[in-house]
């Protein structure tokens, strides 16, 4: 391993300083942020990543004319793939006796998700559907353009106990075509999609479905943090938050890491060669977060066209102007063009090496 110069220590002490806990050199010699969006691998880098997100959820509810739409929280599930321990998320919760015989309580949180047989549990049926779920969306969201003209969406892909993605979209209609909050989730919830991997195979969205209308002014900031509170977490966080997490929930991941494993990825996939990440995350291709574009006919989600790119551009030239300040003004300013091609050309080095934000 090649000795630090001072000046490559300063650099990646720089990084850590500003909070990053596993700085990235790429082979530029660029020190960058690891860029996790996973609490608990660096809680710098995912807070920046949650809050960046959250400004943008903000950007779309509050930066224009709130009071010419309706606001809806709508969520959809997946379909069940077995029997799984039913376990209160709090202790003045009842959820009944459990199908293994027992009531639980808020202690068993361990339990929460994991099936009462796995041999009888349909692994690769859920693991397909995860892998399906992004074109499912996509064909909800096309659903759901075709009734509303004016439809936009802010939508975050919670991972559930029992290792299936569900979905919590913020969804925007002008008022004067809004449809009443039973009649947008039934539109959504029926929608369907046809397996691009398993001929014939098709993908729907689970019995348990719901839509809610919201004020800007009323439960607008509250709810945009609740979409905020999931996206730091994986499946296997939300196993280990609760302690000592029993032994099934580890069967239950390894089973589901297997069915992964085994499954295909596209029609071409040879599962025992392929290098994809889909096989790593329990069938998952889906991005975490995402929001409507801006086109040249419509808004998109965000009223002000807030990115991702364009926070990371004011927070360079934030830091840029503060080291400006402390050499008093004696190092000229950065050419913007340069410093964006160094970015893009790190972060496909960081692609080519391995490195990504999970």
């Amino acid at each position: 391993m090649a000795e630090r110069t001072p000046e490559d220590s300063a650099a990646r002490a720089a990084i850590l300083a500003r909070g990053c806990s596993t700085p990235v050199k790429t082979a530029t010699g660029v020190w960058v942020r690891c860029g996790s969006r996973i609490k608990s691998k660096c809680e710098s880098c995912a807070e920046l990543y949650r809050g960046d997100w959250a400004a943008i959820a903000r950007s779309g509810v509050f930066d224009g004319a709130v009071a010419d739409f309706r606001f809806y929280l709508l969520t959809l599930t997946a379909p069940s793939f077995g029997r799984v321990h039913r376990v209160p998320r709090d202790g003045g919760q009842r959820v009944g006796v459990c199908g293994c015989g027992v009531e639980h309580s808020a202690g068993d949180a361990g339990l929460r998700g994991v099936p009462l047989d796995g041999g009888a549990y349909d692994y690769a049926g859920q693991v397909a559907w995860n892998r399906d779920a992004g074109l499912l969306w996509d064909r909800t969201r096309r659903r759901m353009r075709d009734r509303w003209d004016s439809f936009e969406y802010f939508i975050v892909r919670e991972w559930q106990d029992r290792g299936v993605l569900h979905v919590h979209a913020i969804i925007r209609i002008a008022r004067f075509e809004a449809p009443s909050p039973d009649v947008l989730r039934d539109a959504a919830r029926t929608a369907t999609a046809v397996s691009r991997v398993d001929a014939g195979v098709l993908v729907e969205w689970g019995v348990q479905a719901r839509c809610d209308a919201f004020r800007a002014d009323g439960d607008g900031a509250k709810t945009i943090w609740y979409l905020s509170k999931a996206l730091n977490y994986v499946l296997k966080d939300v196993a280990s938050a609760s302690g000592d997490a029993p032994v099934d929930v580890w069967r239950h991941q390894v089973a589901l890491g297997d069915a992964a494993r085994r499954m295909r990825c596209s029609r071409d996939c040879q599962p025992q060669d392929c290098v994809s990440l889909v096989h790593k995350r329990y069938g998952s291709r889906s991005q975490v977060v995402s929001a409507s574009r801006r086109t040249k006919n419509r808004t998109g989600w965000s009223f002000t066209d807030l990115t991702r790119t364009v926070q990371r551009r004011l927070r360079r030239e934030w830091w840029e102007s503060r080291l400006r300040e402390e050499a008093g003004d004696a190092a000229p300013a950065p050419s913007a063009a340069p410093l964006e091609d160094l970015a893009a050309r790190s972060r496909r080095e960081l692609i080519a090496r391995g490195w990504s934000a999970p």
